[in-house]
């Protein structure tokens, strides 16, 4: 192993471009299968509307929220905004929408595999830095999205990820995962790479690095200075690959 440094990396928004297939199944998880009802097609604004909160999902049962607030017309600004539409909708309303969303999203996996699946685009110079990671670098996949989704996603493009390197990150802050998976892997240090700026802000353990990726669902203001936590593009991560993880 060349490595000693664990590498982390979030998936929606960092290994795969899933916007597409996220906004589809929440339409369908909130218009279908909680209200019972709704426009036959999705208006052409609802997509990009979507696109525009996208930057603020924490987990899965936030999408139907941003379908409500579409619905609705409500309107958020920034992540606090969010997240106090998510404390006014409740717990159960929230248990809800999270069932739903999963409900709707194995429905339409099992209907059409395959259209499901182009509307998960693993990034280019994501398949590229598989080819160096796989199969013997210390690295694994935390995500807020279940582990076969991920696996599905990726055995479509060829890249096998073992099982036990796709983590679901639950309710345990992920910053504190990462940190419960150096003292148990025995490694050095970490690399931590996310593009939910939240999940990486007030990182205070030296020995994990993070970066917030620049091609995921970001807001312009996380890339813009004074910003506290280091970003990296994707020729940045890249080289990074490569460095730590490369043939010697």
């Amino acid at each position: 192993m060349k490595s000693s440094t664990l590498l982390v990396l979030d998936f929606d928004g960092v290994i795969c471009d899933s916007i597409d297939e996220c906004f589809v199944s929440s339409w369908t998880a909130y218009h279908e299968l909680y209200r019972k009802s709704g426009p036959a097609r999705f208006p052409s604004q609802a997509r990009s509307d979507f696109a525009g909160l996208r930057p603020f999902i924490r987990t899965g049962e936030d999408f139907l929220l941003i379908q409500e607030m579409l619905a609705f017309g409500t309107s958020v600004h920034d992540q606090d905004g969010f997240d106090e539409a998510a404390r006014k909708a409740g717990a159960g309303k929230m248990k809800l929408f999270r069932e739903l969303y999963y409900q709707a999203r194995t429905a339409l996996l099992q209907e059409d595999r395959d259209s499901w699946l182009a509307m998960n685009r693993v990034y280019p110079h994501m398949v590229a830095a598989f080819s160096l990671l796989l199969p013997a670098a210390p690295f694994c996949i935390l995500s807020t999205k279940k582990p076969s989704f991920i696996a599905e996603t990726l055995a479509a493009c060829d890249i096998k990820v073992p099982g036990q390197r796709i983590l679901f990150s639950d309710r345990e802050p992920k910053l504190e995962t990462v940190e419960r998976l150096l003292r148990e892997g025995g490694f050095e240090a970490a690399f931590f790479v996310e593009d939910q700026i939240d999940a990486i802000r007030g990182n205070r353990n030296p020995r994990i690095q993070v970066r917030l990726a620049t091609w995921g669902y970001v807001r312009q203001e996380w890339l813009t200075p004074p910003l506290a936590v280091p970003i990296i593009t994707p020729r940045g991560f890249l080289d990074l690959v490569e460095k730590e993880y490369g043939p010697p």
